[in-house]
């Protein structure tokens, strides 16, 4: 009798089905991993905005403002000066907190040259997240590249930018929000 051999060189169907069956745990694993970063990168960017609220509430009821205006390197007291940060969206969308001064004297902010980080542009936000601002009795609206102020009395009061910002994943769901109230408290929620 003549023996008859098969020719295995292929995949059978099971192998295969098994196969993508495997891949698609992968894919779906991989979606809600970049899904959970993203939410996590939103709410670290509401953290970093709280801890920056919180500085400024301290510097303005501790700290008399004083900056070399000129480069001179030295520093200038400026009593009519209040601390300020400002939040705003650049032009590549990324969100950033800059620190300045309110001139009580004129009502101008002074940001520029005042914070060295990110080549005078501030502290950088997370690049996965939106920001937007409802200010008390107000409408939500998206913070965009003229920012929103936010500055405190040296009692501690909040005299500009008191409100909800609200932290965005880039999908539109909300993440975190600040909650800043008038008396100068705020929480992180």
């Amino acid at each position: 009798m003549k023996e008859r051999k098969l020719n295995n060189s292929g995949y059978t169907l099971v192998e295969l089905i098994i196969v993508i069956a495997v891949i698609a745990v992968v894919s779906v694993m991989s979606v809600a991993s970049i899904s959970i970063i993203h939410s996590a990168k939103a709410k670290d960017a509401s953290v970093t905005f709280n801890s920056e609220v919180s500085t400024l509430s301290t510097k303005c009821k501790n700290m008399s403002v004083s900056y070399d205006s000129n480069n001179d390197g030295i520093d200038e007291n400026y009593p009519n000066f209040q601390y300020a940060i400002k939040v705003y969206k650049d032009a590549n969308d990324d969100y950033y907190i800059v620190r300045g001064y309110y001139d009580t004297t004129t009502g101008n902010y002074v940001f520029a040259g005042t914070d060295s980080m990110n080549g005078g542009m501030g502290l950088a936000l997370s690049s996965y997240c939106t920001v937007s601002y409802t200010p008390i009795g107000g409408s939500e609206d998206m913070i965009d590249s003229d920012g929103i102020c936010i500055r405190y009395d040296n009692k501690g009061n909040c005299v500009e930018g008191a409100g909800r910002y609200n932290f965005y994943k880039k999908n539109q769901n909300v993440v975190a929000y600040v909650l800043l109230r008038k008396n100068g408290s705020h929480e992180l929620k």
